[in-house]
């Protein structure tokens, strides 16, 4: 018959797990691995532990434990021994006696059975992922604004991350951390660790939806299209013009009579040959030109400062 020891050495030998890496994952001594495949019981010291081991040795190997757990019951049955001379008769008729060492045996025995319980249960809070809790933002939420503040409880001393940044926590476990959103939707990953075990962690994923006011995006769309512009006239002759926009030249000939319009960011240089026919506009504002011959050749240089402009 097969016993348990050979279906958990044949699961770990299936998987390629070595004995060390198996006792690295679940925090149990090797020694206590082998004689558990081996089938070799004695050395645990209570029923206890060493069904423990087995629960979380097969819950590692991804088997079912209370299958194992009964394979195990099943090969390795409690003995029972009986006394054949004694009638069910005869053990009524006995009479119980309480003795100081029958007391001290039950209170040894309790003791041991709440040693043995509490052990079991650091065990399997070790072996369990750490408790996480997100209090704010809700999940699949929209908000207005694009900074919001992420809040959630955690175990203490368990390890926290948001968006694969660690986050401090403080003596009960609170975090909270300020994230930036772009519009549109957001995924936001919380990663709770314990010990600093990738195996044991809680992870919790929102999705936040950044939907600014229609005053911001109308602001920000009239910032982003105002631009500032000039405007060149030549009206009833042709006139020589040179034009330097940005330091760039744009014109650089005789312009028959027209109206043309240039984008401008910093500052622009104009040369008339007939200062009388030409209009400059900026921003649609007619420019005057400098104190001179209304009808000889005239420069001007201006710089634009955001929206306003000074010539000279």
């Amino acid at each position: 018959m097969i016993t348990v020891g050979e279906v958990l050495k044949s699961k770990r030998e299936k998987l390629r797990i070595s004995l060390e890496k198996a006792s690295s994952d679940t925090k149990i001594q090797k020694r206590f691995l082998q004689y558990i495949e081996k089938d070799t019981f004695t050395p645990f010291q209570s029923e206890v532990f060493l069904t423990g081991f087995i629960k979380i040795y097969a819950k590692y190997l991804g088997l079912d434990i209370k299958k194992i757990l009964a394979l195990y019951r099943r090969t390795n049955p409690v003995i029972v021994e009986k006394d054949i001379q004694t009638t069910p008769q005869q053990v009524m008729k006995k009479k119980i006696v309480i003795t100081p060492k029958t007391v001290v045996i039950i209170l040894v025995s309790l003791f041991t059975l709440l040693i043995a319980a509490y052990i079991t249960s650091q065990i399997y809070k070790f072996q369990t992922p750490p408790k996480l809790e997100i209090m704010e933002p809700a999940k699949e939420s929209t908000v207005e604004k694009a900074e919001i503040i992420v809040k959630g409880k955690v175990e203490k001393e368990a390890t926290v991350e948001i968006n694969d940044v660690a986050v401090k926590t403080d003596e009960n476990g609170h975090f909270e951390k300020e994230i930036t959103l772009v519009e549109g939707s957001n995924l936001i990953s919380i990663k709770a660790k314990k010990n600093n075990n990738n195996i044991l962690e809680s992870v919790e994923t929102l999705t936040v939806k950044y939907e600014p006011k229609k005053e911001q995006q109308e602001e920000a769309q009239e910032v982003q299209e105002k631009v500032n512009k000039i405007t060149l006239e030549i009206f009833e002759t042709p006139v020589w013009i040179k034009l330097d926009i940005d330091n760039v030249n744009v014109v650089a000939q005789v312009l028959e009579p027209t109206k043309k319009e240039f984008e401008i960011k910093n500052k622009f240089n104009i040369i008339s040959g007939r200062v009388s026919n030409t209009k400059i506009f900026f921003n649609e504002k007619e420019l005057t030109w400098p104190a001179t011959s209304k009808k000889g050749v005239v420069g001007m240089e201006c710089t634009v400062t955001e929206s306003s402009i000074d010539c000279k």
